[in-house]
């Protein structure tokens, strides 16, 4: 393959006797010039030039640069600068740092199931019965996986019970709507790590029903 030095600032003409110009290798980034117009010539660069039968390596750096290059009819793709071809499969005997995983689901015999919550509180029996036009905070927040909070009306009236869920006092006055008694208990479930408040919007006395539930 043939092989060249330029000195700082001069050029070289080749003759390109193939359709591909591969560079093979380089000490430095140079120019390729031609009817083709002006490319980079570096390691790895496979430059199709089926037209053109001449071109001119131009050191523009301040400092020689060897080169070496050939011109063949086959395109060669070159493996270099960090680019590996792999042909077979690719194993992994270690991990040389630990990964932290939180895992919501496990996989048995190709199927995939979510892991279920381990623990469960309901609502405590003095945050189960609202005035009308009050608000309370039913849960704390809780930032715990898996964590899910069950919210239920069974008021003991034959009218439906409005109420409003949120996460905060702010946005519970439009939050989740539902309507429900004892007869038609409503209920609604949702997964969150804040607090829950429930806004009694009706003018009687709600009551409520269940939990929360959560992994740990």
């Amino acid at each position: 393959m043939p092989k060249l030095s330029l000195n700082a600032g001069q050029e070289r003409p080749i003759a390109v006797s193939g359709r591909y110009l591969s560079i093979i290798n380089s000490s430095a980034a140079f120019s390729i010039e031609g009817d083709f117009g002006v490319l980079v010539g570096e390691v790895g660069r496979v430059i199709e030039l089926e037209d053109y039968n001449r071109a001119i390596f131009k050191n523009e750096s301040a400092q020689t640069i060897d080169i070496e290059y050939e011109t063949v009819n086959v395109k060669v793709q070159a493996a270099g600068k960090g680019v590996v071809s792999v042909s077979n499969a690719i194993e992994i005997s270690r991990i040389r740092e630990s990964i932290q995983v939180e895992a919501n689901a496990v996989v048995e015999n190709g199927k995939m199931s979510i892991l279920p919550s381990n623990n469960f509180e309901s609502i405590p029996v003095n945050k189960t019965v609202i005035g009308a036009g009050q608000s309370i905070e039913v849960f704390a927040a809780r930032p715990s996986d898996g964590r899910t909070a069950i919210i239920q009306i069974i008021s003991d009236s034959e009218n439906f019970t409005p109420v409003r869920i949120g996460t905060t006092l702010a946005n519970v006055e439009n939050g989740i709507y539902l309507a429900g008694n004892r007869n038609n208990p409503a209920a609604y479930e949702f997964d969150t790590q804040t607090a829950v408040i429930v806004k009694n919007t009706g003018d009687e006395q709600v009551t409520l029903a269940g939990g929360e539930k959560w992994r740990g």
